[in-house]
């Protein structure tokens, strides 16, 4: 774990150079001046005490705060332990790492959330350093078995305006309107292209990550039909909510996530 956490540090200072995640800017506002009033401004503004001692109406001057409050979560469970060129857990931390050290170096705030067989959080930061603490995170998710739903749900305990990142395979059903109407919303989808071909294992010797077990795949064209249902009806959730999402598979490379912000 540590060694991709090393390797997406090195990637992120180069990923998204001059970038950042969102075009929106938070709804906090930074006081900068005092001004006399001009036709058009918020009255509401008004700071009386100055008014009545200059005997003229005068207005606090606010800017816009520019620093973003990222949030990232993965969910990992057994689906997860899968992989051909990698495992999709593996590739999941590794987006997770690039990206949080791509928002730490916008000079942004970011936070994670890791959920699998035990919980892991890094609390909102904008030291570099806390993103190595994924390095420890346990990533033993053989048998493990997660309550999406309620993860989800949880979500909604942020600070408006922040933006949500949501990194996993996403072989669940969720409504995800909610999200999409209080944060900017980022999805990104991670697969291995066997899960999309599954006849090609025909015939090998797999383990089931639920049971521990070993058996002879043998996938039908009903397993293929599923995963596609599952994603038309997924692709469909996100645009309806207003969520921008990726298919990232495990062999990509990590710049791709170039196009989920582009």
């Amino acid at each position: 774990m540590q060694e991709i956490v090393i390797k997406a540090r090195k990637k992120a200072f180069s990923l998204f150079s001059g970038n950042r995640y969102s075009n929106k800017h938070g709804e906090g506002l930074n006081f900068e001046e005092l001004r006399e009033y001009q036709i058009g401004d918020n009255v509401k503004r008004i700071d009386y005490n100055i008014t009545a001692k200059k005997q003229k109406p005068y207005v606090k001057v606010f800017s816009e705060e520019k620093e973003l409050n990222i949030i990232i979560v993965g969910i990992l469970d057994y689906k997860t332990y899968f992989g051909s060129n990698m495992l999709k857990s593996e590739k999941i931390l590794e987006i997770i790492a690039t990206l949080g050290f791509s928002g730490i170096k916008s000079d942004d705030r970011v936070s994670v959330e890791l959920y699998s067989k035990d919980k892991f959080f890094i609390k909102p930061t904008k030291n570099i350093k806390s993103i190595h603490l994924l390095s420890k995170f346990n990533s033993d998710i053989i048998n493990t078995k997660l309550n999406y739903k309620e993860i989800l749900d949880n979500l909604i305990r942020h600070k408006k305006n922040s933006v949500l990142i949501i990194v996993s395979d996403f072989f669940y059903e969720y409504d995800f309107r909610k999200l999409g109407a209080k944060f900017d919303t980022y999805t990104v989808i991670v697969r291995d292209k066997l899960e999309e071909s599954p006849e090609k294992l025909n015939g090998f010797t797999i383990i089931d990550p639920l049971t521990n077990k070993s058996t002879i795949a043998n996938f039908d064209n009903s397993y293929k039909s599923k995963i596609l249902a599952n994603d038309s009806k997924l692709i469909k959730n996100f645009k309806i909510s207003n969520i921008k999402y990726i298919k990232f598979y495990t062999d990509d490379d990590i710049s791709k996530l170039r196009r989920l912000f582009g």
